[in-house]
């Protein structure tokens, strides 16, 4: 077993029980951990592997979802010590897995599920025959079950009519309830409050006039906003150990920062700390006036993932670009986090800001050690709704130690920048996130870093996507293109993908293709296909559901009519390969790809690699 993992999920009412999801053999599988002893036993053997399990609150059983390539499955169950398992709750059709949860003894649970174009909730006992409490069409994923298995807490689309949708478990159709977002307000349910036995107390975030605030939702109160919990870039939090005590993860600039908190602080203050954005972010105006909160010493990094055990301790996923993920431990109110070990200086690192009008362009830069220019590629991350941190990527560390520069650009839409970061781009998907790309680019060619005639692009998933527009759109400044996984054909990929991305691409253009077709052309890399002038290329999976398979296949014959020199590769996996061995081997073909469309010889940096042992594109990481 290798030390790839995810934080454990805790058994509420067995401390000393969790379940992971970790890396076995190079697959992701179900792992129980009983604490108390230290063993780990394996739980799953699924040639796809896993990525979703969780545990009953009485620690009695483990449970996991199967799904295949294209997402598709259900969830199972088997005893925490090991036996006989099977169906976690009867009668749930087959589908996507839109959320999980359980009330506070374990003795009902409720999962959601996606099939075709609608959302299904169903409640039961685990192992127990299930029946339907409701569905509606398109995306609703389950937040969670009241402690009293009373209600359901389910969320739609942040800004619309179903942003957060309260669903009875005993179907009365008069006692739901629906919380609608807007242009200028998002909501986004999070957990109920599992010490509010009487009453359901549900947490939730609220973004509006460009701030993140903490909130929450009682049948007798609605919806109540906490100002003093209010950030101006996103948050995510959950409820600790208090009764009105809540754990907040603020993202900013590539940095993860912890911070507990009150909901109902005492009267009287004593000093506040006063929180301030991070040097060199798009924020603007005064110190921003922080809650009376405690920050969580943390090194400086990212939280990838965070969960809380029954005695209050918090389980990390935490790197930062030069420290592979790795556990960390960490306890309130006692002694700070310890600094991991230092750079090893193999690598240069820095951070840029690029001046634009609308604000400024936050990018992180690795480069070979020595002195440029060097061959660049831009490692263009997804989403939208994501951002690149600073955080160990094992496809940068790869790339550099083949002599190139790798640029990480937070473009507009990317998150960890503000509300208007994010959205305020003026319907102008992809065309907005090139013309940052460009900027740094010209920035970086100015400054003597990337070489202006070997600057290129590398993207996944919706940075697969950004990468095909630009090499049409932009064909002066890209003499290299390389896209997994991406959308080649904008308005087929939208017909065709999974409801919860058509909810997403609604979002972003104001509406589906027949609604604003201009705007979708204007975004499609096929519409600029005929201005490509460098080579491409194209990884694909024919089990892939979120970018369709044949509207890859498209763009690559496009290409081939146009006798433009592509490459298109067929993977296995859909779009998320639960096997670290699929990410190696697209990684390679990039490696090689990029050194056949730039005959170097291209430099290597001094690394101390052992003469004649070719080294692991992958070593010292996990899967990208």
């Amino acid at each position: 077993m290798t030390q790839s993992f995810q934080s454990p999920g805790f058994a509420a009412l067995a401390g000393d029980r969790a379940v992971e999801t970790r890396l076995v053999e190079e697959r992701w599988q179900a792992v129980a951990w009983d604490l108390g002893t230290g063993r780990r036993r394996v739980v799953t053997d699924l040639p796809e592997g896993v990525h979703l399990s969780e545990i009953e609150p009485d620690g009695d059983a483990i449970w996991w979802f199967d799904a295949d390539g294209a997402g598709q499955g259900r969830w199972w169950r088997e005893p925490f010590e090991g036996g006989t398992g099977g169906t976690a709750l009867r009668g749930v059709p087959r589908g996507r897995a839109y959320g999980v949860a359980f009330d506070r003894t374990g003795a009902l649970a409720a999962v959601a599920v996606g099939v075709d174009d609608a959302s299904h909730c169903y409640v039961g006992p685990p192992a127990g025959g299930a029946r339907l409490v409701g569905s509606a069409p398109g995306y609703l994923s389950l937040a969670d079950l009241s402690p009293d298995g009373r209600l359901l807490a389910l969320g739609g689309r942040p800004d619309g009519d179903d942003a957060v949708v309260l669903w009875p478990t005993d179907a009365r159709a008069d006692g739901a309830v629906q919380l609608a977002g807007g242009r200028r307000l998002r909501l986004w349910p999070i957990e109920f409050n599992p010490l509010a036995l009487l009453e359901p107390e549900l947490l939730l975030v609220v973004e509006e006039d460009e701030r993140y605030t903490v909130a929450t939702w009682r049948p007798d109160t609605g919806l109540r906003r906490h100002p003093r919990l209010s950030f101006g870039s996103e948050i995510s939090t959950g409820w600790y150990r208090g009764p009105r005590e809540v754990l907040i993860q603020h993202e900013r600039a590539g940095r993860s920062r912890l911070l507990l908190a009150d909901l109902d602080p005492p009267t009287e203050q004593g000093p506040r700390e006063q929180g301030t954005p991070e040097q060199g972010t798009p924020e603007q105006g005064s110190a921003e006036q922080a809650p009376p909160t405690r920050e969580i010493p943390t090194p400086g990094g990212t939280i990838h993932d965070l969960s809380c055990a029954p005695d209050g301790t918090l389980h990390c996923v935490w790197s930062r670009e030069s420290t592979p993920p790795r556990p960390l431990l960490l306890r309130p109110g006692t002694a700070e986090a310890d600094d991991p070990e230092p750079d090893r200086g193999d690598t240069s690192r820095s951070r840029r800001w690029t001046a634009r009008p609308y604000g400024r362009i936050h990018s992180f830069v690795s480069t070979p050690a020595g002195d440029g220019p060097w061959p660049t590629l831009f490692l263009v991350h997804g989403g939208p709704a994501t951002h690149d941190r600073d955080s160990f990527d094992p496809r940068v560390n790869a790339l550099v130690r083949h002599g190139y520069a790798v640029v990480r650009t937070n473009y507009r839409g990317s998150t960890g920048y503000g509300a208007g970061w994010q959205h305020e781009y003026g319907h102008r998907v992809g065309l907005a996130q090139i013309e940052d790309l460009a900027a740094v680019r010209a920035e970086l060619v100015a400054d003597g870093t990337a070489l202006a005639e070997r600057t290129g692009l590398c993207g996944f998933s919706w940075g697969g996507y950004l990468t095909l527009l630009a090499m049409g759109a932009q064909p002066e400044l890209w003499s290299l293109g390389m896209a997994a996984q991406p959308i080649a054909d904008y308005p087929a990929a939208y017909r065709t993908t999974t409801p919860a991305l058509r909810e997403v691409d609604r979002q972003l253009f104001g509406g589906t293709p027949d609604e604003v077709p201009e705007r979708y052309r204007a975004a499609d890399p096929r519409s600029y296909v005929h201005q490509v002038r460098s080579p491409v290329l194209l990884v694909a999976s024919r089990t892939d559901e979120r970018c369709p398979p044949d509207q890859v296949a498209r763009y690559a014959a496009d290409l081939r009519r146009l006798a433009l020199p592509h490459e298109l590769l067929w993977v296995d996996g859909g779009h998320y390969s639960r096997r670290t061995a699929d990410h190696r081997s697209v990684l390679a073909a990039m490696v090689r790809f990029a050194g056949h469309a730039w005959p170097a010889p291209l430099p290597r940096s001094p690394r101390g690699d052992r003469p004649g042992v070719p080294a692991d594109p992958m070593e010292g990481g996990e899967q990208p």
